[in-house]
């Protein structure tokens, strides 16, 4: 987010955790009909922390309230539609080519400078990073984790699951 050039995410399979707080980080962000996305965390009893600021600057809060407590998989459509994914192609390698080709029809000092626009707003400091690491630890070292963690290596339902 913080990088003065666009970033473009290419996304072809499952993007999952962190690998969607990469994602909602990229200015612009291709995927996959077949792409899926989820927010496990709280399914092996993690917090997602680190990943909201990119994530709740990028998504819909009222899909983000769903998607984020319960780790529900989700496609490319959804993602689309929340706000996630820009663009939806079956031919991802030309449609990158295509957006970057776009991008590079634009100056390089307008291009930085209208990022830095787009992120007046959004609190990414090394500060609000340091307090969610911190939740983020804190709930890793806790025995919901270790359940959670364990439950998901032995492929069985983790010990808060009822029903």
């Amino acid at each position: 987010m913080r990088s003065p050039k666009p970033v473009v995410a290419r996304v072809g399979g499952p993007a999952r955790a962190g690998g969607i707080g990469i994602m909602a980080a990229a200015d612009i962000v291709l995927a996959a009909p077949s792409a899926s996305f989820a927010f496990s965390e709280v399914r092996i009893g993690l917090i997602p922390a680190v990943i909201t600021v990119p994530v709740l600057h990028r998504v819909a809060p009222f899909a983000a309230r769903q998607l984020l407590l319960t780790g529900e998989v989700f496609d490319a459509t959804l993602a689309a539609r929340i706000g996630l994914v820009n663009i939806v192609a079956d031919d991802l390698d030309g449609a990158a080519a295509a957006c970057v080709k776009g991008l590079l029809a634009g100056g390089p000092m307008a291009l930085s400078g209208t990022k830095a626009l787009l992120q007046a707003d959004l609190d990414d400091t090394d500060e609000r990073y340091a307090a969610l690491l911190d939740i983020s630890a804190r709930q890793f070292t806790s025995a919901e984790a270790r359940e959670g963690s364990l439950s998901f290596a032995e492929k069985r339902p983790a010990a808060w699951v009822t029903g």
